[in-house]
């Protein structure tokens, strides 16, 4: 009997009592802090390269745990994160370097990522132009065959690091035909493939795709490619492979049907370009697959042309201060002189020094007082061959007395 009086005493208030509990179990259910791997991983960007440099690195995304409550987990994607590493201060070599993990996204924290660091080559990046080439998969219509690819444009620019781009010398635009009967354009996208035909990474083209206009035509042994201009070793230190021609560009083949289908440029002989400071022409002979033989020729002439690769060089330059307003005179300024760095071919970087480069601030619109002043590019005089990369400070405060 104490025991009914017990629970029937104030039942009212010890009903509300446990509504109110098992709503405050629930609510602290619906906020309890789960740690788990974030299901996408997170793309890997660069931050403060030094202006003429490319950084290459396997890793491409981060995998990262977090610790964040239920709520927050509903509304996370990939784009809530940010991955990059910062090259600030890093010249040409290779080093490990910490991979930084950000979001903006409130009560929500980075347990740990992986990687922690990437391993990072940095090296000058070169850009030249090269010629467009098809790779034909598929087939077209019974009894049909792609004949003549034009493309437009007929030559990319191709960029990337020195060691890499300066082995390539032609851009593939892949084409897959699907039964077409006549001829047909499609934009075709680029790609630049190894001796095993595998893509090679760390390079941009630009444009990145091309139009082809691919010409359908009956099925025969007759077919007109391009070629590809095969080289040994490296230029000399300092100098790089700007562009490569043949003459002339194109050769019709002749040969087994399935042989033929299969073929889009014909390679030359090896060009040994070892040491080479200065641009190579000499006459190369075709290096013909068996069961093909070229109708008008089996030599052409090959032109290489070797480039300097671009330097630079940190210089102080010393600020001349011109038109002071009448009845003033300077009483202090921040910086008496500018950090700067300038690029150009070795020769012309080797020549030039602070004496060479002036820099200029008008003060005729200044007024007693502080006066502060942007420092542009058109401030500076610089010999020709040269540029400015970067410079430092980007503004001068000068007061006038």
């Amino acid at each position: 009997m104490k025991i009914l009086n017990y629970i029937t005493h104030n039942w009212k208030i010890k009903v509300v009592a446990i509504i109110v509990a098992a709503g405050m179990w629930v609510y602290a259910a619906s906020i309890e802090t789960n740690v788990a791997k974030f299901p996408s991983a997170i793309p890997i960007s660069v931050v403060n390269l030094t202006p003429g440099y490319t950084a290459i690195f396997d890793q491409k995304e981060v995998k990262i745990e977090i610790a964040a409550d239920a709520a927050v987990w509903q509304k996370l994607s990939a784009s809530s994160f940010t991955a990059f590493i910062d090259l600030n201060g890093f010249s040409a070599g290779t080093y490990e370097v910490p991979l930084n993990v950000t979001t903006q996204v409130a009560d929500l924290s980075i347990i740990s990522k992986d990687p922690n660091v990437l391993v990072v080559t940095i090296e000058p990046a070169i850009e030249k132009e090269i010629p467009v080439v098809p790779r034909i998969e598929g087939d077209a219509a019974e009894n049909m065959i792609a004949g003549d690819v034009i493309f437009d444009p007929a030559s990319v620019k191709i960029s990337g690091p020195e060691s890499v781009v300066s082995g390539i010398s032609q851009a593939t635009a892949e084409i897959v035909l699907s039964g077409e009967s006549q001829d047909f354009s499609k934009a075709a996208k680029l790609v630049a493939l190894d001796n095993k035909n595998q893509p090679i990474e760390n390079v941009s083209f630009s444009p990145q795709s091309v139009v082809a206009n691919i010409k359908i035509v009956r099925a025969g042994n007759i077919k007109n490619v391009g070629i590809r201009v095969v080289t040994s070793g490296s230029p000399a230190k300092g100098f790089f492979v700007s562009s490569v021609a043949t003459d002339p560009a194109v050769i019709s083949i002749s040969g087994v049907p399935n042989i033929i289908r299969t073929i889009s440029s014909i390679p030359t002989e090896d060009i040994d370009i070892s040491g080479a400071s200065q641009t190579i022409s000499t006459t190369v002979t075709l290096n013909m697959p068996n069961g093909v033989r070229s109708d008008n020729t089996n030599t052409v002439s090959a032109t290489i042309v070797i480039s300097q690769i671009a330097t630079t060089k940190p210089l102080t330059i010393p600020i001349d201060f011109t038109n002071t307003p009448p009845g003033l005179k300077i009483g202090s300024v921040s910086s008496q002189s500018i950090d700067v760095v300038v690029s150009g071919q070795a020769s012309a970087i080797e020549a030039t020094g602070a004496e060479n480069i002036k820099i200029t601030l008008d003060l005729s619109t200044a007024k007693a007082g502080e006066n502060t002043f942007a420092v542009l590019v058109g401030n500076f005089s610089i010999p020709a061959g040269i540029s400015i990369q970067t410079f430092s400070p980007q503004s001068i405060t000068v007061t006038l007395d």
